[in-house]
């Protein structure tokens, strides 16, 4: 089968909606959100001898790394109509796809999937996680009132974006969102949704974004959508804000990083995780996005790597990389002391995994010094993201 890659146009933007749309169970006059969300612009369809059997779309977005933000297509709604998945559709759209990122500069692709061979097969991997948890509000014991908390509408981010930036800035793998993300996060059509702020309005400490419903059980939940904590009294009052609707509202559920440290200011978490999911990366240019990322102060070195790409060949063969004061170079050459392939590097990029497991599983080789030189670069804290995009 031969299939055809192309951006949406107006004839082809109801057959998008009935592939992709139909894939995803699109709630009924959800399309035109999501594509005002997304930009109409960052929409692809493949098509199969003049008849659209899948899409996809990614909004245009950024991820830190190392205290710095690099440019990232964050992948959504892939989608291939049944009739002809396994067939190459979905693979040639996201070779696609990749090729056109590498094309215009993006060094990254973000993406939560359905299915890892596919990805996989791309030079995708797992670089990152979104673990969930549920706490009774009974567990929380924290009664804090040192800040003041201010209720503010979900109609704009502002309120929020400077807490969210510098929690991004000091962790590794946020996404550094679009307006259409952040739109996504703040408006939820199910459910009673709040947000607030911690401390000063205008300089907060940390927030809330929360949503209440009833479970198909009658059990109430408080589902955090997102929350931040700059200071250990707005952690506190944090924890204050959620544990006052314990009279109502048995659980609250929130995702973070595998180990959050906003609980060791609870006193309990008797559940443990309720789901764990992982992100995988795809480095799209292998170059930029090296020299993109930030790195600590107080390390410094000279990596020699072989790189292999069987997609992108531009990411092929030799390179050094030289990092000093938080700031790397990339230039061609060098012995190849660290070879791998374009999907292991993924975890080493992100510090998902150290190089010593990566080469433990056969991800890469490299002899032992480099390993400690590559550890020494990348370490930092766990990438993770609080939302599923």
């Amino acid at each position: 089968m031969t299939f055809d890659y192309r951006p949406l146009t107006a004839d082809t933007d109801h057959a998008f909606l009935d592939t992709v749309g139909r894939t995803f169970r699109f709630a009924e006059g959800y399309w035109d959100t999501f594509k005002r969300r997304i930009g109409a612009e960052n929409l692809r369809t493949v098509h199969l001898d003049g008849r659209v059997v899948g899409g996809l779309g990614f909004y245009r977005a950024g991820q830190w790394f190392g205290g710095r933000e690099v440019p990232c297509a964050a992948i959504a709604a892939v989608g291939v109509v049944p009739e002809v998945r396994g067939g190459g559709a979905a693979e040639h759209q996201m070779q696609s796809l990749l090729e056109e990122l590498h094309a215009e500069g993006t060094p990254l692709a973000s993406l939560f999937a359905s299915t890892q061979r596919l990805y996989r097969k791309v030079g995708f991997e797992h670089a990152g996680s979104r673990h969930g948890y549920d706490l009774s509000m009974t567990a929380i014991g924290v009664r804090d009132h040192e800040l003041p908390v201010t209720e503010v509408s979900l109609d704009s981010s502002e309120p929020f974006e400077a807490v969210a930036e510098k929690r991004a800035r000091t962790t590794n793998g946020n996404l550094q969102r679009t307006p259409g993300l952040w739109e996504r996060l703040l408006q939820h059509p199910g459910g009673h949704q709040a947000g607030y702020v911690i401390g000063d309005p205008s300089d907060p400490e940390g927030y809330l974004i929360d949503r209440y419903c009833v479970d198909h059980d009658d059990t109430g939940h408080l589902y955090v959508r997102d929350m931040a904590a700059l200071t250990p009294a707005a952690g506190r009052c944090l924890w204050t804000l959620i544990a006052g609707h314990r009279s109502t509202i048995p659980w609250v559920h929130w995702c973070g990083p595998a180990v959050d440290p906003l609980l060791c200011l609870t006193a309990e978490c008797k559940r443990a995780t309720a789901e764990v999911l992982r992100w995988m990366v795809r480095i799209v240019d292998v170059a930029k996005a090296f020299s993109s990322r930030g790195y600590s102060l107080d390390v410094s070195g000279e990596l020699h790597l072989d790189i292999r790409d069987d997609l992108l060949s531009a990411n092929n063969g030799r390179i050094i990389l030289n990092v000093s004061e938080g700031n790397a170079t990339v230039t061609p050459g060098g012995r190849g002391d660290l070879t791998a392939d374009v999907r292991g590097l993924a975890p080493l990029y992100t510090g998902f995994l150290p190089p010593q497991t990566l080469r433990s599983i056969g991800w890469l080789d490299a002899d032992d010094a480099s390993l400690r030189t590559a550890s020494n670069l990348f370490a930092g804290p766990e990438p993770w993201m609080p939302e599923i995009f």
